[in-house]
């Protein structure tokens, strides 16, 4: 008899291995995560990578007024510089770092188990590689990049040639991906705390992401 279910359990062990499916691996583990720590981790890349970029462009911008007169770079790529240097910086590096800690804290802050819309997570974090792909790629358009100062206002942002439509495509896109993250949050803070903990009793990170996040829903249209 023992031997009969010894036997049986082997058998259905084997069956339901058979039907397991192994976790993803590589590539496809970072394009399909829905890890909330995974994708804070990859937030956290995207914005030291896009940091190096507005550095560099920071570095151009420093060397060429390092003495009077014109040193290295036409003045119309300076004032691409400045203007690419301010989007990669605000929205390339700074918003993503504190996104990234946002995924990887605030769901162990408040006990949650992930954050509360995982897939779309996954996909507000990888509209962002694509928009700064798009707005980069536009200082090989013709007339370059964008050159309209830190503030892309007309008259000045009249000097931007045949790019001003891509630029404002990707600035949308990091909009959208702004607007679906701050969504994510609020759903995580106010659905999935653990018993007990009290909006009164969240952790102050907690609360002003809370707060920048209905800031980020009522800004983006706007900018937009």
């Amino acid at each position: 008899m023992t031997a009969t279910t010894a036997g049986h359990d082997a058998v259905h062990d084997g069956h339901d291995h058979g039907h397991e499916h192994a976790p993803p691996r590589g590539l496809w583990r970072w394009l399909s995560t829905t890890n909330h720590k995974d994708i804070g981790t990859m937030y956290l890349v995207l914005s030291l990578t896009m940091f190096f970029i507005g550095g560099a462009m920071a570095l151009v911008i420093r060397a060429e007024l390092f003495r009077p007169g014109l040193q290295l770079v036409e003045p119309m790529f300076f004032n691409q510089m400045t203007t690419m240097h301010a989007l990669v910086m605000i929205f390339g590096a700074v918003m993503p770092a504190f996104v990234g800690l946002a995924n990887w804290l605030i769901p162990m802050m408040v006990g949650a188990p992930d954050m509360a819309l995982p897939r779309m997570n996954n996909w507000s974090f990888w509209i962002m590689p694509f928009a700064f792909a798009l707005l980069l790629s536009t200082l090989f358009m013709d007339g370059g990049g964008p050159a309209g100062g830190w503030t892309l206002y007309p008259p000045l942002s009249l000097q931007t040639g045949a790019a001003f439509p891509f630029v404002i495509l990707s600035i949308h896109m990091m909009g959208v991906s702004s607007v679906m993250g701050a969504i994510n949050i609020i759903a995580t803070i106010l659905n999935l705390r653990a018993p007990g903990m009290t909006l009164m009793r969240m952790p102050l990170f907690v609360w002003t992401w809370l707060i920048t996040a209905y800031l980020l829903i009522a800004v983006m249209p706007v900018l937009a």
